[in-house]
């Protein structure tokens, strides 16, 4: 798991009452994750990165890197609490009009996080994710479920 997923997963679904892991984070990190549900991309000052974050409210431009929840259940002492739930399909379908529509020159590594799989939203939107995988954009994809955290290959049936 690449150190910029595993920092949103934390602050999305966290483990443990443990604080944000310092080499990723500073305090001014931890406010402007929060701001991701008003702004939809953020830059983490120590990891030097600006990034896309669905679900938002508001357009900010193609960056290299986005991430894409759908989570229905998160805990209370989740840092970075979601205002709006997206379902699986329609976290696909945002994943697919951004990597193949608006940003498709720009993005080059996706995140998806969920806490519940639709099989049938899956078979509709594997061959997009196939395509989207050829055109050279890395994607990792976790299921959260039960207090783990699962990588999932979601180009295999």
């Amino acid at each position: 798991m690449s150190p910029i997923f595993e920092s949103v997963l934390n602050a999305l679904m966290p483990k443990s009452d443990e604080p944000l892991r310092e080499d990723l984070f500073d305090e001014r990190d931890q406010n402007k994750l929060q701001s991701i549900l008003a702004e939809k991309s953020i830059t983490l000052s120590r990891l030097g990165q600006t990034m896309n974050f669905y679900p938002g409210n508001k357009a900010s431009g193609c960056h290299e890197i986005a991430f894409f929840v759908s989570l229905k259940d998160q805990p209370s002492r989740a840092r970075l609490k979601l205002r709006k739930y997206l379902t699986f399909d329609e976290t696909l379908k945002t994943v697919v009009r951004h990597c193949q529509g608006t940003c498709r020159h720009t993005t080059r590594y996706i995140g998806i996080i969920t806490d519940s799989i639709d099989n049938e939203a899956l078979s509709f939107w594997r061959s997009n994710l196939r395509e989207i995988i050829n055109d050279h954009i890395e994607v990792e994809f976790y299921l959260v479920i039960a207090g783990q955290t699962l990588r999932i290959d979601i180009t295999k049936p």
